[in-house]
């Protein structure tokens, strides 16, 4: 199984607002993520994207962002978002589509290392909704891990 579709069941089991949003992860590679919603289940009165379903739906991709990237590292770690900064900037009229891009390498490193040394670790992950090829919402989150003996 794909990590996409490994992440599409794991959010539409465990989140329903994943499921209601009709949400899916549409991509997952090197480069990094994209995730989409159709307007229709997230339209607003305004005929326009609901801003907490934008807020949502780029939390989510930090989140799988983050799920993926220990994965990769054959890693398991309880994920919670911990800060998160959102600026919107023009209207959402289609499709929510988000755009993550992965860290440099050098940052993931010292991600993954924290939490093997730590047994927890943060890092930032920065996700951008796009409107006609412009810019329509930033989203800053901060995502902390740590081992589920943690949670106790």
């Amino acid at each position: 199984m794909s990590y996409r579709q490994e992440i599409n069941d794991y959010l539409n089991r465990h989140v329903p607002l994943f499921q209601a949003m009709q949400a899916r992860l549409e991509r997952c590679d090197d480069t990094g993520l994209t995730m989409k919603a159709p307007l229709a289940p997230n339209i607003n009165d305004k005929g326009i994207a609901f801003g907490g379903s934008m807020a949502a739906i780029a939390s989510l991709t930090g989140w799988a962002l983050t799920r993926v990237t220990l994965l990769e590292h054959g890693e398991s770690a309880e994920i919670v978002i911990t800060d998160s900064t959102l600026k919107f900037l023009r209207p959402v009229r289609g499709e929510i589509v988000t755009e993550c891009a992965r860290p440099d390498a050098a940052t993931t490193e010292r991600f993954v290392d924290s939490f093997r040394q730590r047994g927890k670790a943060r890092w930032t992950v920065e996700v951008i909704i796009r409107a006609e090829g412009e810019p329509a919402m930033t989203f800053s989150g901060q995502y902390g891990i740590f081992t589920s003996e943690q949670t106790g």
